[in-house]
């Protein structure tokens, strides 16, 4: 990715907003190329490189400045990724709706909205002295503790050793595993695309941002089904799409 340089058009942005233009400089004298370290982080998770341009922690107002070289940016990510790694290392079957709301609706009965028990579950899933007798009765987070961590490390599904201490242990498989599941999928996707003029353009955290020429547009539902096909089972994906980055839209 390192070797694509991003189509920045700044006539894009808005600057009677103040805060395009009080950011604005994160971007005006950034590198276009976007850079990744997969080594800063414990877990993994990528980050970006200080010569890179700040695709990370890019400010959403700031977004519409980033434009495909091809058609169109098609955006590929995970449903909960991190929940879904939960529930397959519980060997719980995925549910085919959106998590937090089949949470919602199976586990507290439809007490809560969806983003009130995404709240509950978070606070509840990586803080190992948090109580819910009905979340720990479905995902039984101490399994997750009693398989992975040992004598004061965690090792992933895939093989990465990681020294923590126990009240981030859960957290920390968690997080790695579901950063490794996207990265090998980011790199099945990059694959499919060999030799043709579509490409990977950047990765945010857990989406996968493509740069889509129309003359591929056939392939886009083997890319979708390819990405959605993890090592630990099929992992329901949103697909986004727009002109720019700052212009996407779910689509079915």
């Amino acid at each position: 990715m390192e070797t694509e340089k991003l189509n920045l058009k700044f006539e894009n942005l808005d600057f009677t907003n103040k805060k395009i233009r009080d950011s604005f400089g994160k971007i005006k004298t950034a590198s276009a190329h976007v850079k990744y370290s997969p080594w800063k982080t414990a877990t993994g998770r990528l980050s970006t490189l200080p010569d890179s341009f700040p695709i990370l922690n890019l400010n959403k107002e700031l977004r519409s400045a980033i434009c495909p070289n091809n058609d169109i940016f098609v955006e590929l990510d995970y449903n909960a990724a991190e929940l879904r790694v939960l529930f397959a290392l519980l060997k719980q079957n995925q549910p085919e709706d959106d998590i937090h709301s089949w949470i919602s609706k199976n586990i507290f009965d439809d007490k809560y909205d969806r983003n009130s028990t995404k709240k509950k579950v978070f606070s509840w899933l990586y803080n190992p002295r948090a109580k819910n007798k009905k979340l720990n009765s479905f995902l039984d987070r101490d399994k997750i503790f009693k398989k992975f961590y040992h004598n004061g490390r965690v090792k992933t599904p895939f093989s990465r050793e990681i020294i923590v201490e126990e009240d981030k242990a859960v957290n920390y498989v968690i997080q790695s595993t579901a950063s490794d599941l996207f990265l090998t999928s980011a790199i099945k996707t990059d694959k499919m695309l060999k030799n043709k003029k579509s490409k990977v353009a950047f990765c945010v955290h857990d989406s996968l941002v493509l740069d889509m020429s129309h003359e591929d547009k056939e392939m886009l539902n083997s890319l979708v089904r390819e990405f959605a096909s993890t090592n630990l089972g099929t992992f329901k994906t949103n697909i986004s799409i727009g002109k720019n980055y700052g212009a996407m839209r779910k689509v079915q």
